[in-house]
């Protein structure tokens, strides 16, 4: 082989152990510090929402049909061990849920994880996006995989804990 190829080789080599060792980088900083992820639906109706489009107009572009309007005050544990207990939301547009103590919920569950899901306000209303979680976000029983708008009485359970807004 000549000196080039060697070296060509060797300059390859290089550059795919550097992206791997930064990609890896990156899980590992993602895991810790969680992600800052904009789910599709805020991207898409920030605009329109910005704009002062009316609540019919913004819950219609969400897909939900026009009805009263759903404005939780707090979120109420069902199950697990906070069971009973209230957590004020008044005032809030984004909220993490997960077991790490920098969680604005914080859950006591061993299948939840650290930044495990996060809950954010568009608009009027709130929508729930799984963080990559290992065990999943369910809501009323359905994983969750992409973001999904929040219901009046819908549930939502995180390894063994229940919880819905109110």
């Amino acid at each position: 082989m000549s000196e080039l190829a060697l070296f060509l080789v060797r300059i390859g080599f290089v550059a795919v152990l550097w992206i791997f060792i930064l990609s890896l980088l990156s899980v590992i900083r993602a895991d810790l510090y969680g992600r800052r992820v904009i789910s599709k639906i805020a991207r898409q109706n920030a605009p329109a929402l910005a704009s002062g489009g009316s609540v019919a107009g913004s819950v219609a572009s969400l897909g939900i049909e026009d009805g009263e309007v759903f404005d939780p005050t707090q979120i109420a544990m069902l199950t697990g061990r906070t069971a009973g207990t209230f957590i004020d939301i008044a005032g809030k547009r984004e909220l993490l849920i997960g077991r790490g103590a920098s969680c604005d919920v914080v859950i006591s569950d061993e299948f939840a994880s650290n930044m495990h899901s996060k809950l954010v306000l568009v608009g009027e209303d709130w929508v729930l996006q799984d963080l990559n979680s290992t065990n999943g976000t369910y809501l009323d029983g359905r994983k969750v995989t992409t973001p999904a708008t929040i219901r009046q009485g819908a549930t939502i359970r995180i390894g063994t804990t229940t919880f819905e807004l109110r």
